[in-house]
């Protein structure tokens, strides 16, 4: 059993899913992959946990559209904090953040990507305050998925934006025969540059929420009435900073591939 166990362990066939597809792997991609992607025993539970979370939000969009399908409830205000009213003010806030860093049109233009990244990793730091689950995003394989896709995006962005020659930012700011092993150096520093980024992106995130749930489980285990009360107010604050900090950094990665090479050199 991994080291983290929750509810979603004691699902029914759990161990036959795992089973299946450690088999799966291995007569595909070779013997001990499953081992060897895991860095151990496989195990799915923040895969169930993350598809949890998307259920939820699922709920939570249709609930939202619901409420706004009528028009003259959509422009009239709510009075009170409703799943409407935090919809709106989260969105509010990320947008606002995107157009600061990137600009009103690269930020309306983006913000289904950044606002649902935003949605999808609140959504799964708190998860981890539910009695019995830990928050999908203390795996790496979580964050790593979400850090990869903010990866690609960057660079389609910014192929999108400047063609071809988005690639010339990668030779440093002389583009010329005689500068060929400036060049040359310049592309291995900026390639190193641009894949760790999401190494550190998802390494930051697991990392923050991992120690947040463990210290928050061992205040728990250790003295279970009140005593654990400031460590989880504690992390409500890191479940947001981290997702804070995330599409900050998602933000401008992607706002630095819009500039322009004049503006950027």
């Amino acid at each position: 059993m991994p080291e983290h166990t929750t509810f979603w362990a004691f699902l029914p066939g759990y161990d036959n899913w795992v089973r299946a597809l450690s088999a799966w792997l291995n007569g595909t991609l070779g013997e001990g992959w499953g081992r060897t992607l895991s860095g151990g025993e496989l195990d799915l539970q923040h895969v169930i946990g993350a598809l949890f979370v998307l259920v939820v939000l699922f709920l939570i969009g249709v609930v939202v559209r619901s409420a706004v399908s009528d028009v003259h409830k959509a422009i009239e205000p709510e009075t009170k904090l409703t799943i409407r009213t935090f919809c709106e003010i989260f969105m509010e806030v990320v947008l606002g953040f995107a157009e600061d860093l990137m600009g009103r049109k690269a930020a309306r233009t983006l913000f289904p990507l950044i606002g649902t990244c935003a949605f999808f990793i609140f959504f799964n730091n708190f998860s981890g305050f539910i009695p019995g689950l830990a928050p999908p995003t203390s795996n790496w394989n979580t964050t790593l998925a979400c850090a990869i896709c903010v990866f690609f995006a960057t660079h389609i962005f910014g192929v999108k934006e400047h063609g071809i020659s988005y690639f010339k930012e990668f030779l440093g700011p002389i583009v010329k025969w005689y500068a060929l092993p400036l060049m040359l150096f310049m592309l291995v520093v900026e390639a190193i540059g641009h894949l760790v980024r999401p190494m550190s992106l998802s390494i930051r995130l697991m990392g923050n929420m991992t120690a947040d749930h463990t210290v928050a489980a061992v205040f728990l285990g250790l003295v279970p009435l009140l005593v654990p009360l400031p460590v989880m107010l504690l992390g409500v604050l890191v479940a947001v900073v981290q997702t804070l900090v995330f599409i900050l950094l998602s933000m401008t990665y992607i706002g630095m591939a819009l500039e322009s090479h004049e503006e950027s050199h």
